[in-house]
Protein backbone atom coordinates (compact mmCIF):
# COMPACT_ATOMS: atom_id res chain seq x y z
CA UNK A 1 0.00 0.00 0.00
CA UNK A 2 2.85 2.37 0.82
CA UNK A 3 4.36 1.82 -2.61
CA UNK A 4 1.01 2.52 -4.25
CA UNK A 5 0.68 5.79 -2.31
CA UNK A 6 4.18 6.82 -3.37
CA UNK A 7 3.34 6.00 -6.99
CA UNK A 8 0.14 8.06 -6.86
CA UNK A 9 2.00 10.95 -5.27
CA UNK A 10 4.69 10.80 -7.94
CA UNK A 11 2.13 10.67 -10.74
CA UNK A 12 0.29 13.66 -9.29
CA UNK A 13 3.51 15.68 -9.07
CA UNK A 14 4.62 14.64 -12.56
CA UNK A 15 1.42 16.09 -14.07
CA UNK A 16 2.42 19.59 -13.01
CA UNK A 17 3.42 21.86 -15.94
CA UNK A 18 7.09 22.11 -14.94
CA UNK A 19 7.45 18.32 -15.22
CA UNK A 20 5.72 17.84 -18.56
CA UNK A 21 9.08 17.30 -20.17
CA UNK A 22 9.13 13.83 -18.56
CA UNK A 23 6.10 12.72 -20.59
CA UNK A 24 7.58 14.09 -23.81
CA UNK A 25 10.81 12.21 -23.17
CA UNK A 26 8.80 9.04 -22.49
CA UNK A 27 6.92 9.50 -25.80
CA UNK A 28 10.19 9.98 -27.67
CA UNK A 29 11.64 6.84 -26.06
CA UNK A 30 8.57 4.85 -27.12
CA UNK A 31 8.99 6.03 -30.72
CA UNK A 32 12.72 5.27 -30.89
CA UNK A 33 12.42 1.95 -29.04
CA UNK A 34 9.81 0.59 -31.45
CA UNK A 35 11.90 1.69 -34.44
CA UNK A 36 15.04 0.03 -33.07
CA UNK A 37 13.47 -3.08 -31.53
CA UNK A 38 13.81 -6.05 -33.92
CA UNK A 39 10.42 -7.57 -34.83
CA UNK A 40 10.55 -10.60 -37.14
CA UNK A 41 8.58 -10.34 -40.37
CA UNK A 42 7.78 -6.63 -40.13
CA UNK A 43 8.96 -4.27 -42.84
CA UNK A 44 10.45 -0.84 -42.21
CA UNK A 45 7.21 0.97 -43.17
CA UNK A 46 5.15 -1.17 -40.77
CA UNK A 47 7.60 -0.59 -37.94
CA UNK A 48 7.37 3.16 -38.54
CA UNK A 49 3.58 2.95 -38.40
CA UNK A 50 3.76 1.01 -35.12
CA UNK A 51 6.09 3.66 -33.69
CA UNK A 52 3.61 6.41 -34.56
CA UNK A 53 0.79 4.33 -33.11
CA UNK A 54 2.70 3.78 -29.85
CA UNK A 55 3.38 7.49 -29.38
CA UNK A 56 -0.20 8.44 -30.24
CA UNK A 57 -1.75 5.89 -27.87
CA UNK A 58 0.58 7.04 -25.08
CA UNK A 59 -0.17 10.74 -25.55
CA UNK A 60 -3.94 10.21 -25.86
CA UNK A 61 -4.02 7.91 -22.83
CA UNK A 62 -1.98 10.25 -20.60
CA UNK A 63 -3.55 13.51 -21.84
CA UNK A 64 -0.06 14.95 -22.04
CA UNK A 65 -1.22 17.16 -24.91
CA UNK A 66 -4.68 18.17 -26.08
CA UNK A 67 -6.08 15.57 -28.49
CA UNK A 68 -5.97 18.09 -31.35
CA UNK A 69 -2.25 18.78 -30.78
CA UNK A 70 -1.56 15.06 -30.70
CA UNK A 71 -3.47 14.84 -33.98
CA UNK A 72 -1.13 17.41 -35.52
CA UNK A 73 1.82 15.37 -34.25
CA UNK A 74 0.42 12.29 -36.00
CA UNK A 75 0.28 14.20 -39.27
CA UNK A 76 3.94 15.14 -38.79
CA UNK A 77 5.16 11.70 -37.69
CA UNK A 78 3.51 9.55 -40.38
CA UNK A 79 5.44 11.11 -43.29
CA UNK A 80 8.56 11.41 -41.10
CA UNK A 81 8.48 7.67 -40.38
CA UNK A 82 8.36 6.90 -44.11
CA UNK A 83 5.15 4.89 -43.72
CA UNK A 84 2.98 7.10 -45.95
CA UNK A 85 3.57 10.22 -48.01
CA UNK A 86 2.40 13.60 -46.73
CA UNK A 87 -0.06 13.95 -49.63
CA UNK A 88 -1.72 10.62 -48.85
CA UNK A 89 -1.80 11.40 -45.11
CA UNK A 90 -3.49 14.78 -45.52
CA UNK A 91 -6.01 13.35 -47.98
CA UNK A 92 -7.72 11.45 -45.16
CA UNK A 93 -9.10 14.74 -43.87
CA UNK A 94 -11.52 14.44 -46.78
CA UNK A 95 -13.14 11.42 -45.15
CA UNK A 96 -16.94 11.63 -44.99
CA UNK A 97 -16.97 10.96 -41.24
CA UNK A 98 -15.10 14.21 -40.54
CA UNK A 99 -17.64 16.28 -42.45
CA UNK A 100 -20.63 14.46 -40.97
CA UNK A 101 -19.43 15.33 -37.47
CA UNK A 102 -18.76 18.91 -38.52
CA UNK A 103 -22.30 19.26 -39.88
CA UNK A 104 -23.87 17.66 -36.82
CA UNK A 105 -21.93 19.95 -34.46
CA UNK A 106 -22.97 23.05 -36.38
CA UNK A 107 -26.63 21.97 -36.32
CA UNK A 108 -26.42 21.59 -32.53
CA UNK A 109 -25.61 25.29 -32.15
CA UNK A 110 -29.07 26.72 -33.03
CA UNK A 111 -30.74 24.04 -30.88
CA UNK A 112 -28.92 25.45 -27.86
CA UNK A 113 -28.88 29.12 -28.81
CA UNK A 114 -32.54 29.38 -29.78
CA UNK A 115 -33.60 28.24 -26.30
CA UNK A 116 -35.33 25.16 -27.72
CA UNK A 117 -33.31 22.75 -25.57
CA UNK A 118 -33.97 24.75 -22.37
CA UNK A 119 -37.70 24.98 -23.09
CA UNK A 120 -37.87 21.25 -23.75
CA UNK A 121 -36.00 20.46 -20.53
CA UNK A 122 -38.17 22.70 -18.37
CA UNK A 123 -41.37 21.42 -19.97
CA UNK A 124 -40.56 17.75 -19.49
CA UNK A 125 -39.18 18.04 -15.95
CA UNK A 126 -42.07 20.24 -14.74
CA UNK A 127 -44.72 18.00 -16.30
CA UNK A 128 -43.33 14.65 -15.17
CA UNK A 129 -41.60 15.66 -11.94
CA UNK A 130 -44.57 15.37 -9.59
CA UNK A 131 -42.81 12.87 -7.32
CA UNK A 132 -39.17 12.23 -6.51
CA UNK A 133 -39.16 9.01 -8.51
CA UNK A 134 -40.77 10.54 -11.61
CA UNK A 135 -38.45 13.57 -11.37
CA UNK A 136 -35.41 11.28 -11.43
CA UNK A 137 -36.97 9.33 -14.32
CA UNK A 138 -37.70 12.53 -16.27
CA UNK A 139 -34.08 13.72 -15.92
CA UNK A 140 -32.74 10.29 -16.93
CA UNK A 141 -35.00 9.83 -19.96
CA UNK A 142 -34.87 13.45 -21.15
CA UNK A 143 -31.07 13.52 -21.10
CA UNK A 144 -30.96 10.17 -22.94
CA UNK A 145 -33.43 11.20 -25.65
CA UNK A 146 -31.73 14.56 -26.21
CA UNK A 147 -28.41 12.70 -26.57
CA UNK A 148 -29.93 10.82 -29.50
CA UNK A 149 -29.53 13.98 -31.63
CA UNK A 150 -26.99 16.15 -29.76
CA UNK A 151 -23.57 15.19 -28.44
CA UNK A 152 -23.88 13.86 -24.90
CA UNK A 153 -21.53 16.37 -23.31
CA UNK A 154 -23.43 19.26 -24.94
CA UNK A 155 -26.68 17.90 -23.48
CA UNK A 156 -25.05 17.64 -20.05
CA UNK A 157 -23.93 21.24 -20.25
CA UNK A 158 -27.41 22.36 -21.36
CA UNK A 159 -29.31 20.48 -18.67
CA UNK A 160 -26.83 21.11 -15.85
CA UNK A 161 -28.23 24.52 -14.80
CA UNK A 162 -31.79 23.19 -14.97
CA UNK A 163 -31.00 20.21 -12.74
CA UNK A 164 -28.98 22.16 -10.20
CA UNK A 165 -31.67 24.84 -9.84
CA UNK A 166 -34.41 22.23 -9.47
CA UNK A 167 -32.65 20.25 -6.75
CA UNK A 168 -31.62 23.42 -4.92
CA UNK A 169 -35.21 24.67 -5.03
CA UNK A 170 -36.25 21.28 -3.63
CA UNK A 171 -33.91 21.78 -0.68
CA UNK A 172 -31.29 19.16 -1.59
CA UNK A 173 -27.76 19.81 -0.37
CA UNK A 174 -24.35 18.56 -1.52
CA UNK A 175 -23.63 15.22 0.05
CA UNK A 176 -27.31 14.24 0.09
CA UNK A 177 -28.76 11.22 -1.63
CA UNK A 178 -31.35 13.08 -3.73
CA UNK A 179 -28.79 15.42 -5.29
CA UNK A 180 -26.53 12.44 -5.96
CA UNK A 181 -29.35 10.54 -7.67
CA UNK A 182 -30.42 13.55 -9.75
CA UNK A 183 -26.95 14.28 -11.11
CA UNK A 184 -26.16 10.62 -11.72
CA UNK A 185 -29.45 10.46 -13.67
CA UNK A 186 -28.18 13.35 -15.80
CA UNK A 187 -24.75 11.82 -16.40
CA UNK A 188 -25.94 8.27 -16.95
CA UNK A 189 -28.80 9.36 -19.21
CA UNK A 190 -26.47 11.36 -21.43
CA UNK A 191 -23.89 8.58 -21.55
CA UNK A 192 -26.40 5.83 -22.35
CA UNK A 193 -28.43 7.88 -24.83
CA UNK A 194 -25.27 8.94 -26.64
CA UNK A 195 -24.68 5.41 -27.96
CA UNK A 196 -28.10 5.04 -29.58
CA UNK A 197 -27.43 6.97 -32.79
CA UNK A 198 -24.58 8.41 -34.82
CA UNK A 199 -25.23 11.88 -33.34
CA UNK A 200 -24.59 11.29 -29.64
CA UNK A 201 -20.83 11.73 -29.80
CA UNK A 202 -17.75 11.75 -31.95
CA UNK A 203 -16.79 8.12 -31.60
CA UNK A 204 -19.49 6.62 -33.86
CA UNK A 205 -18.75 8.71 -36.98
CA UNK A 206 -15.03 8.25 -36.35
CA UNK A 207 -15.42 4.47 -36.14
CA UNK A 208 -17.46 4.39 -39.35
CA UNK A 209 -14.83 6.48 -41.08
CA UNK A 210 -12.18 3.95 -40.08
CA UNK A 211 -14.46 1.07 -41.15
CA UNK A 212 -15.02 2.55 -44.62
CA UNK A 213 -11.36 3.37 -45.04
CA UNK A 214 -10.15 -0.04 -43.88
CA UNK A 215 -12.62 -2.02 -46.02
CA UNK A 216 -12.30 0.33 -49.02
CA UNK A 217 -15.97 1.23 -48.76
CA UNK A 218 -17.19 -2.38 -48.87
CA UNK A 219 -18.79 -2.14 -45.41
CA UNK A 220 -20.80 0.64 -43.83
CA UNK A 221 -23.55 1.07 -41.23
CA UNK A 222 -26.60 3.21 -41.98
CA UNK A 223 -28.29 5.55 -39.51
CA UNK A 224 -31.21 3.11 -39.12
CA UNK A 225 -29.01 0.02 -38.78
CA UNK A 226 -26.97 1.63 -36.02
CA UNK A 227 -30.15 2.49 -34.11
CA UNK A 228 -31.66 -0.99 -34.53
CA UNK A 229 -28.48 -2.74 -33.42
CA UNK A 230 -27.93 -0.48 -30.38
CA UNK A 231 -31.40 0.35 -29.03
CA UNK A 232 -31.92 -2.80 -26.86
CA UNK A 233 -28.76 -1.95 -24.93
CA UNK A 234 -30.00 1.62 -24.44
CA UNK A 235 -33.49 0.63 -23.25
CA UNK A 236 -32.32 -2.14 -20.91
CA UNK A 237 -29.50 -0.07 -19.46
CA UNK A 238 -31.78 2.91 -18.83
CA UNK A 239 -34.12 0.55 -16.97
CA UNK A 240 -31.28 -0.81 -14.85
CA UNK A 241 -30.00 2.72 -14.21
CA UNK A 242 -33.43 3.85 -13.05
CA UNK A 243 -33.72 1.10 -10.45
CA UNK A 244 -30.21 1.82 -9.18
CA UNK A 245 -31.10 5.52 -8.88
CA UNK A 246 -34.27 4.68 -6.96
CA UNK A 247 -32.19 2.79 -4.41
CA UNK A 248 -29.76 5.69 -4.14
CA UNK A 249 -32.51 8.24 -3.48
CA UNK A 250 -34.60 5.97 -1.27
CA UNK A 251 -35.52 7.38 2.12
CA UNK A 252 -34.82 11.03 1.33
CA UNK A 253 -37.45 13.76 1.52
CA UNK A 254 -37.25 17.01 -0.44
CA UNK A 255 -39.69 19.83 -1.14
CA UNK A 256 -40.93 19.14 -4.65
CA UNK A 257 -43.68 21.81 -4.54
CA UNK A 258 -40.95 24.47 -4.28
CA UNK A 259 -39.09 22.91 -7.19
CA UNK A 260 -42.22 22.79 -9.35
CA UNK A 261 -43.04 26.39 -8.47
CA UNK A 262 -39.55 27.40 -9.59
CA UNK A 263 -39.94 25.52 -12.89
CA UNK A 264 -43.22 27.26 -13.65
CA UNK A 265 -41.61 30.66 -13.04
CA UNK A 266 -38.67 29.78 -15.30
CA UNK A 267 -40.99 28.48 -18.02
CA UNK A 268 -43.01 31.70 -17.98
CA UNK A 269 -39.83 33.78 -18.15
CA UNK A 270 -39.02 32.18 -21.51
CA UNK A 271 -42.14 33.73 -22.99
CA UNK A 272 -43.92 32.32 -25.99
CA UNK A 273 -42.13 29.96 -28.32
CA UNK A 274 -40.12 32.01 -30.81
CA UNK A 275 -40.05 31.64 -34.61
CA UNK A 276 -36.38 30.62 -34.30
CA UNK A 277 -37.29 27.77 -31.97
CA UNK A 278 -40.08 26.57 -34.29
CA UNK A 279 -37.83 26.80 -37.32
CA UNK A 280 -35.02 24.93 -35.56
CA UNK A 281 -37.39 22.20 -34.43
CA UNK A 282 -38.78 21.73 -37.95
CA UNK A 283 -35.30 21.74 -39.51
CA UNK A 284 -33.79 19.23 -37.07
CA UNK A 285 -36.80 16.92 -37.36
CA UNK A 286 -36.54 17.07 -41.15
CA UNK A 287 -32.81 16.34 -41.16
CA UNK A 288 -33.24 13.36 -38.82
CA UNK A 289 -35.95 11.97 -41.11
CA UNK A 290 -33.65 12.40 -44.11
CA UNK A 291 -30.87 10.59 -42.25
CA UNK A 292 -33.28 7.73 -41.56
CA UNK A 293 -34.87 7.39 -45.00
CA UNK A 294 -32.26 8.79 -47.40
CA UNK A 295 -29.04 8.44 -45.44
CA UNK A 296 -27.70 5.54 -47.48
CA UNK A 297 -28.62 7.04 -50.85
CA UNK A 298 -27.52 10.63 -50.25
CA UNK A 299 -24.89 10.19 -47.55
CA UNK A 300 -25.15 11.29 -43.93
CA UNK A 301 -22.54 14.00 -44.48
CA UNK A 302 -24.39 15.49 -47.48
CA UNK A 303 -27.66 15.63 -45.53
CA UNK A 304 -25.88 17.23 -42.56
CA UNK A 305 -24.51 19.98 -44.78
CA UNK A 306 -27.90 20.47 -46.37
CA UNK A 307 -29.21 21.13 -42.85
CA UNK A 308 -26.32 23.52 -42.15
CA UNK A 309 -27.02 25.41 -45.38
CA UNK A 310 -30.72 25.74 -44.52
CA UNK A 311 -29.96 26.89 -40.97
CA UNK A 312 -27.99 29.85 -42.32
CA UNK A 313 -30.31 30.62 -45.23
CA UNK A 314 -33.33 30.86 -42.93
CA UNK A 315 -31.45 32.74 -40.20
CA UNK A 316 -31.61 29.96 -37.61
CA UNK A 317 -27.85 29.85 -37.06
CA UNK A 318 -25.30 32.62 -36.57
CA UNK A 319 -21.70 32.10 -37.62
CA UNK A 320 -20.46 33.97 -34.56
CA UNK A 321 -22.39 31.56 -32.33
CA UNK A 322 -21.22 28.55 -34.32
CA UNK A 323 -17.60 29.64 -33.95
CA UNK A 324 -18.03 29.71 -30.17
CA UNK A 325 -20.05 26.48 -29.88
CA UNK A 326 -18.13 24.07 -32.13
CA UNK A 327 -14.97 22.41 -30.84
CA UNK A 328 -12.93 22.88 -34.00
CA UNK A 329 -9.80 21.22 -32.66
CA UNK A 330 -11.53 17.85 -32.41
CA UNK A 331 -11.57 17.55 -36.21
CA UNK A 332 -7.78 17.42 -36.22
CA UNK A 333 -8.09 14.34 -34.06
CA UNK A 334 -10.66 12.72 -36.39
CA UNK A 335 -8.60 13.24 -39.52
CA UNK A 336 -5.38 12.11 -37.87
CA UNK A 337 -7.04 9.03 -36.36
CA UNK A 338 -8.39 7.96 -39.75
CA UNK A 339 -4.99 8.58 -41.35
CA UNK A 340 -3.31 6.53 -38.62
CA UNK A 341 -5.72 3.64 -39.13
CA UNK A 342 -5.04 3.74 -42.88
CA UNK A 343 -1.26 3.60 -42.47
CA UNK A 344 -1.55 0.75 -39.93
CA UNK A 345 -3.71 -1.17 -42.42
CA UNK A 346 -1.70 -0.48 -45.57
CA UNK A 347 1.67 -1.32 -44.04
CA UNK A 348 0.43 -4.50 -42.34
CA UNK A 349 1.19 -3.03 -38.91
CA UNK A 350 -2.37 -3.53 -37.63
CA UNK A 351 -2.26 -7.23 -38.40
CA UNK A 352 1.14 -7.56 -36.74
CA UNK A 353 -0.04 -5.67 -33.67
CA UNK A 354 -3.13 -7.88 -33.43
CA UNK A 355 -0.92 -10.96 -33.48
CA UNK A 356 1.36 -9.54 -30.79
CA UNK A 357 -1.47 -8.53 -28.45
CA UNK A 358 -4.02 -11.30 -28.82
CA UNK A 359 -2.93 -13.82 -31.39
CA UNK A 360 -1.27 -16.27 -29.03
CA UNK A 361 -4.29 -17.23 -26.91
CA UNK A 362 -7.44 -16.48 -28.90
CA UNK A 363 -8.87 -19.46 -30.77
CA UNK A 364 -12.33 -18.32 -31.87
CA UNK A 365 -14.10 -15.30 -33.28
CA UNK A 366 -16.42 -14.77 -30.31
CA UNK A 367 -13.57 -14.93 -27.78
CA UNK A 368 -11.75 -12.36 -29.91
CA UNK A 369 -14.85 -10.17 -29.88
CA UNK A 370 -15.26 -10.48 -26.09
CA UNK A 371 -11.60 -9.63 -25.58
CA UNK A 372 -11.91 -6.42 -27.61
CA UNK A 373 -15.09 -5.45 -25.73
CA UNK A 374 -13.38 -5.92 -22.36
CA UNK A 375 -10.32 -3.97 -23.49
CA UNK A 376 -12.37 -1.00 -24.69
CA UNK A 377 -14.49 -0.93 -21.52
CA UNK A 378 -11.30 -0.58 -19.47
CA UNK A 379 -9.50 1.76 -21.87
CA UNK A 380 -12.42 4.18 -22.16
CA UNK A 381 -12.19 5.00 -18.43
CA UNK A 382 -8.63 6.25 -18.81
CA UNK A 383 -8.86 8.26 -22.01
CA UNK A 384 -11.49 9.99 -24.13
CA UNK A 385 -14.05 7.76 -25.85
CA UNK A 386 -13.05 8.91 -29.33
CA UNK A 387 -9.34 8.43 -28.61
CA UNK A 388 -9.96 4.92 -27.28
CA UNK A 389 -11.95 4.04 -30.40
CA UNK A 390 -9.25 5.52 -32.63
CA UNK A 391 -6.59 3.41 -30.92
CA UNK A 392 -8.46 0.09 -31.03
CA UNK A 393 -10.32 0.22 -34.36
CA UNK A 394 -7.34 -0.70 -36.58
CA UNK A 395 -6.42 -3.61 -34.30
CA UNK A 396 -10.02 -4.78 -33.99
CA UNK A 397 -10.64 -4.76 -37.74
CA UNK A 398 -7.42 -6.67 -38.35
CA UNK A 399 -8.57 -9.32 -35.86
CA UNK A 400 -12.03 -9.36 -37.45
CA UNK A 401 -10.47 -10.19 -40.81
CA UNK A 402 -8.38 -12.96 -39.27
CA UNK A 403 -11.23 -14.67 -37.39
CA UNK A 404 -14.01 -14.12 -39.91
CA UNK A 405 -15.95 -11.59 -37.82
CA UNK A 406 -18.22 -9.19 -39.66
CA UNK A 407 -16.25 -5.89 -39.56
CA UNK A 408 -19.49 -4.03 -38.79
CA UNK A 409 -19.93 -6.17 -35.67
CA UNK A 410 -16.38 -5.42 -34.55
CA UNK A 411 -16.98 -1.71 -35.19
CA UNK A 412 -20.04 -1.78 -32.94
CA UNK A 413 -18.21 -4.01 -30.46
CA UNK A 414 -15.57 -1.34 -30.00
CA UNK A 415 -17.74 1.77 -30.28
CA UNK A 416 -20.84 1.00 -28.20
CA UNK A 417 -18.99 -0.20 -25.06
CA UNK A 418 -16.74 2.87 -25.29
CA UNK A 419 -19.80 4.89 -24.31
CA UNK A 420 -20.19 2.96 -21.04
CA UNK A 421 -17.85 5.35 -19.23
CA UNK A 422 -19.42 5.94 -15.82
CA UNK A 423 -16.51 5.74 -13.36
CA UNK A 424 -13.91 8.50 -13.68
CA UNK A 425 -13.98 12.22 -14.58
CA UNK A 426 -11.14 11.71 -17.05
CA UNK A 427 -13.21 9.26 -19.10
CA UNK A 428 -15.67 11.75 -20.59
CA UNK A 429 -16.69 15.40 -20.18
CA UNK A 430 -20.11 14.15 -19.01
CA UNK A 431 -18.65 12.59 -15.86
CA UNK A 432 -16.33 15.56 -15.32
CA UNK A 433 -19.32 17.93 -15.38
CA UNK A 434 -21.48 16.01 -12.91
CA UNK A 435 -18.59 15.35 -10.52
CA UNK A 436 -17.77 19.05 -10.69
CA UNK A 437 -21.30 19.84 -9.49
CA UNK A 438 -20.38 19.15 -5.89
CA UNK A 439 -23.29 16.72 -5.54
CA UNK A 440 -21.39 13.66 -6.85
CA UNK A 441 -18.07 12.73 -5.28
CA UNK A 442 -15.49 10.81 -7.35
CA UNK A 443 -15.82 7.87 -4.95
CA UNK A 444 -19.62 7.75 -5.32
CA UNK A 445 -19.37 8.06 -9.11
CA UNK A 446 -16.97 5.11 -9.21
CA UNK A 447 -18.91 2.93 -6.77
CA UNK A 448 -22.34 3.51 -8.31
CA UNK A 449 -21.09 3.49 -11.88
CA UNK A 450 -19.19 0.22 -11.55
CA UNK A 451 -22.38 -1.82 -11.14
CA UNK A 452 -23.99 -0.10 -14.12
CA UNK A 453 -20.89 -0.67 -16.23
CA UNK A 454 -20.68 -4.37 -15.37
CA UNK A 455 -24.38 -4.93 -16.10
CA UNK A 456 -24.12 -2.91 -19.33
CA UNK A 457 -21.17 -4.99 -20.54
CA UNK A 458 -23.06 -8.25 -19.91
CA UNK A 459 -26.18 -6.92 -21.65
CA UNK A 460 -24.09 -5.85 -24.63
CA UNK A 461 -22.41 -9.24 -25.01
CA UNK A 462 -25.77 -11.01 -24.78
CA UNK A 463 -27.23 -8.64 -27.35
CA UNK A 464 -24.33 -9.23 -29.74
CA UNK A 465 -24.67 -13.00 -29.39
CA UNK A 466 -28.44 -13.44 -29.55
CA UNK A 467 -30.05 -10.24 -30.89
CA UNK A 468 -27.78 -9.11 -33.72
CA UNK A 469 -28.10 -12.37 -35.73
CA UNK A 470 -31.87 -11.70 -35.96
CA UNK A 471 -31.07 -8.57 -38.00
CA UNK A 472 -28.33 -9.97 -40.19
CA UNK A 473 -25.32 -9.15 -38.06
CA UNK A 474 -23.28 -12.03 -36.69
CA UNK A 475 -20.23 -12.18 -34.47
Amino acid sequence: MENIRHLRSWLRISRQPQYRWFWFVAAALIYVSILLFPIAGIEKEAKGALAVFGVTAFLWATNTLPVAVTGLMVLFLIPLSGSMSATETYAYFGNKAVFFVLGAFILASPIQRSGLSTRLALTVVSRFGNTQNTLIASILILSAVMSFVISSYAVTAMLFPVVIEVIQAAGARPGGRFGLAAFLALGWGCGIGGIATLLGGARAPLALGVLRSTTNGEYDVSFVEWFIWSIPLVVLLLTVAYFILLQIGKGTVVSLPNALKFLKIRSKSLGGISPREIGTLVLVAGIVLLWIFRGTAWGLDTIAFFGVMCSFIFGLASWQEVEEDVNWGIFLMYGSAIALSAVLRDTGAAQALAEILLGSWINSGFICFVAMVLIITILTEGMSNAAAVAVLMPVGLALAAKYGIDPRAMTLGITLPSGLAFLLPVSTPVMAIIIGSGYVSPAEAFKRGLLLKLVGTLIFLAMAKFYWPLFGLGV
